[in-house]
């Protein structure tokens, strides 16, 4: 039988287990769903900067930690009965602040110099907002970090196991009660820990539990307030939303203006649902639309369809009008789906119901690598993903990227074709005239996929621009085509362009050539092209797997030279400014953070020298940049064989985390072998890590084409071990840095705060740097940089023991020397 202390202690540890794993589930819930929020809210770009902001709470946390004696001195058990209530009343205030802050964050780039700067203090807001909860739940962890070093594998292992869990619910709960309502309800989950605390200790219950129920009332009443989109976002508060929902992917309202459905994603106007009946009254409006060139163009009168991004349905409704005999219509949206096929289905008239008609949820390029069919039209509907992109969170903190305009897709688009068929790209390209970034990356893109596939590239192409008055006008169409495009084509595009008065073609093969950079990407030889690819002032190289980033026109070293604000399209600079200013605020943050508990005690005369200090330093730096550089790779790379977004954060994510955690438990073998250890360890993961990147193309060309789960087979098994790996570093340098501590509570604890500061604030900074290089130079150099990271960290480890070993033989020689 247990005698009484035993119990007690064991009581004590399982208490701090269930506050690790509870603070992981919340820290990730709670990040997940504000970055949709904040999505909807301001702008896809704008979720890095305020979210990264607000996770410096965490590492700030743990520096504070560092830095007050009273705080490392305070049982952790009780620490969380007082915070716990108090940083979720905090949280709920914060969450109230941010839905209804009022912001215009457009006039920071366009506003005047005063306009500006309030929209910045704005963006401060926000993230201040969210900051408290982040900051409350760091100082609970880097508490019992601090406490309980010696279980820090135990700790680590549940606090990551939470992180898991909490990946694992955050898809559903998304799609079910809503990002404001898991906010919310992560919440008042952090008040009851508090609560749960003070009854496992048999204390005064009463006090805490007012405290709960106060936070669950404020946060059921500040689950009614609607979330305030920022003035430049096309939905506005004061629009009668029809029907509107969240979902993992984006948020999707419709507001009626009558003879049709605006349907806005993420409060920006995204597509559209029609009055359909399939008669004149209907369809008259596609007599002048752009959308019949590419039908015009097909010798097929009954041709087959496959429209990737069908949305609302207004291309199917244009496919059947146009005479098309079969329609497969894919949306990755299943929100816009249910809209279209039940919420509003006799407003459309059924048209998903039509015979002719398989309107699929799911993601296109999947769709095209599971389907043997040849189509005569695949039709690209401006299938952006800006908002599609917003799921892939929680790491994966990636600008919008478009695997739907790889060279890689284009190649499978093309090879289902008949003979006679094409593929149709359409988007906007707002300002045309002055530079055509998008449809000029499109062509070359294209002309690189379709290099081994024609003999000459200007003989399969035709572009056509709309040029109306409104930019929503404005609209690039691309067509390739399997074959030579003949007279005969030439002469039904330009029939047909002879009702479109908006309408004009830029080039046709030896028909039309306009001149313009798009011409001459289309017909100049390879080294010509490369040289206008080279010269021109914005980025548009032709993007794969690996560099997805479509919409990355400005080069980083142009964002940190050149920061004017005289540009009026918001594809061009803002999101890399954004991250640019994120590492720069980061990294002055978590100087000024690091800095204070050693420069304050100093200047107190409390300093006390710690042998290594630098050398932990730039352990913990290097395994919070190199995490986050192989992390979000990876999950990237994979996110793709997944092909829904939302699927990679359920699955990459969530076997990263479950992985690295049973690694960080069981990492103390590697103390049995404390000079081959962790080099081997490094090396298996630099090996393993070289092979993915050999073979992750060839494994995603293969499995693309399988069934859902035994896709989510293979990336479990391939992740898996790579998270294994990489769960042994962190706890193998906490060890370290108390054996660096010496004897000295006082300065064990603040040196191992201040260590898991260190990694917060460079995980932080690591995760825009990943960006910007994967945006630079593509996902497989990201991850060898991130494995660069772990071999440097492994280096610092080494010559820290060999240090350790020749003082210790000194000590042993001369017993009487003194040590720092």
């Amino acid at each position: 039988m247990m005698s009484a202390p035993s119990f007690s202690r064991r009581r004590a540890v399982v208490l701090r287990l269930v506050t690790a794993f509870v603070i992981g589930f919340v820290s990730l819930t709670l990040e997940i769903a504000y970055t949709r929020v904040i999505s909807f809210k301001l702008f896809y770009y704008y979720t890095y900067f305020v979210i990264g902001l607000a996770l410096l709470g965490l590492g700030a946390a743990s520096a504070f930690t560092s830095l007050s004696n009273r705080l490392r001195s305070v049982d952790t058990v009780r620490l969380v009965q007082r915070i716990a209530p108090l940083a979720a009343v905090a949280g709920v205030v914060g969450y109230a602040v941010v839905a209804r802050l009022a912001t215009d964050v457009n006039l920071i780039w366009t506003g005047s110099l005063r306009q500006a700067l309030w929209q910045l203090v704005l963006l401060l807001v926000l993230s201040v907002s969210i900051t408290g909860v982040f900051f409350a739940v760091g100082v609970l962890f880097a508490s019992l970090v601090v406490n309980q070093a010696a279980h820090m594998r135990r700790l680590y292992f549940w606090d990551l196991a939470g992180a898991a869990a909490g990946c694992l619910v955050a898809v559903p709960l998304e799609s079910t009660i809503g990002p404001p309502a898991m906010i919310l309800g992560s919440l008042v989950l952090l008040a009851l820990l508090g609560l749960g605390m003070v009854l496992a200790e048999g204390r005064q219950w009463v006090a805490t539990a007012v405290s709960v129920a106060a936070v669950a009332l404020l946060a059921l009443a500040c689950g009614q307030l609607e979330v305030r989109t920022d003035a430049t976002k096309t939905l506005k508060d004061t629009d009668t939303v029809a029907a509107g929902d969240w979902g993992a992917v984006f948020r999707v309202d419709a507001v009626d203006l009558g003879d049709l459905k605006v349907l806005h994603h993420d409060g920006l106007w995204g597509s559209s649902i029609w009055r359909y009946d399939g008669t004149p009254a209907t369809t008259s409006r596609f007599d002048t639309d752009i959308r019949q060139v590419p039908f015009a163009a097909l010798a097929n009168d009954a041709p087959s369809v496959l429209i990737i991004g069908a949305a609302g349905g207004n291309e199917i409704m244009a496919s059947l009008t146009y005479g098309a005999g079969h329609v497969d219509a894919v949306e990755l949206n299943p929100v816009t789906v249910n809209m279209l096929r039940n919420t509003f289905a006799d407003y459309s008239g059924h048209v998903v119901d039509d015979p002719r008609v398989n309107y699929v949820q799911g993601d296109g390029r999947t769709f095209l690598a599971r389907s043997d069919t040849e189509y005569d039209l695949i039709w690209f509907v401006a299938p952006d993903s800006y908002a599609a992109s917003n799921a892939a969170t929680a790491g994966a903190f990636v600008l919008s990227e478009s695997y739907l305009y790889t060279r890689e897709m284009i190649e499978t688009a093309f090879d289902h074709l008949t003979p006679q068929g094409a593929v149709v790209a359409q988007f906007g390209d707002f300002a045309f005239d002055r530079r055509p970034t998008r449809t000029a990356r499109y062509l070359v893109t294209a002309r690189a996929a379709m290099d081994d596939r024609v003999d000459a590239f200007d003989q399969h192409v035709g572009l056509i621009i709309d040029t109306g008055e409104d930019d929503l006008e404005k609209v690039s169409t691309i067509m390739l085509f399997a074959s030579p495009v003949d007279p005969d084509a030439v002469g039904r595009i330009d029939d047909a362009l002879q009702g479109l008065p908006k309408s004009e073609a830029k080039y046709l093969p030896n028909a039309v050539r306009a001149d313009g950079v798009t011409s001459d990407l289309i017909t100049l030889d390879d080294a010509q092209v490369e040289a206008i690819v080279d010269d021109y002032p914005f980025e548009i190289g032709a993007i794969d797997d690996d560099r997805p980033f479509f919409w990355h026109f400005t080069d980083f070293g142009t964002v940190i030279t050149d920061w004017s604000r005289d540009f009026e399209d918001n594809d061009i600079a803002i999101g890399e400014r954004l991250l640019v200013v994120l590492v720069g605020v980061s990294t002055v943050v978590a100087a000024l953070f690091l800095w204070l508990p050693f420069g304050l005690t100093r200047r107190r005369g409390q300093a006390v020298k710690v042998r290594g200090r630098a050398r932990l330093f730039g352990y913990f730096a290097a395994l919070g940049l190199g995490f986050m550089l192989i992390e979000i790779s990876m999950i990237q790379r994979f996110a793709l064989l997944l092909g829904f977004p939302t699927l990679s954060l359920s699955v990459s994510l969530f076997t990263l985390l479950i992985a690295t955690a049973v690694g960080a438990r069981f990492s103390g073998v590697v103390k049995r072998w404390p000079v081959v250890g962790l080099p081997a360890v490094v090396g298996s993961l630099v090996v393993l890590s070289l092979v993915y990147i050999s073979v992750v193309d060839s494994i995603t060309d293969t499995a693309l084409a399988w069934p859902q789960w035994a896709r989510i087979v293979v990336v479990v098994a391939l992740l898996f071990p790579v998270g294994l790996l990489l769960g042994v570093f962190l706890p193998t340098g906490i060890d370290a840095a108390v054996e660096a501590s010496g004897s000295d509570e006082a300065v064990r604890g603040r040196l191992v705060a201040w260590c898991w500061a260190v990694n917060g604030f460079f995980s932080v900074i690591g995760s825009s740097v990943t960006t910007i290089l994967s945006m630079a130079v593509g996902f497989n150099q990201a991850l060898l940089t991130g494995l660069g990271m772990y071999v440097a960290a492994v280096v610092l480890q080494l010559l820290a023991q060999s240090d350790a070993e020749e003082t210790l033989d000194a000590v042993h020689a001369y017993p009487t020397l003194h040590t720092e």
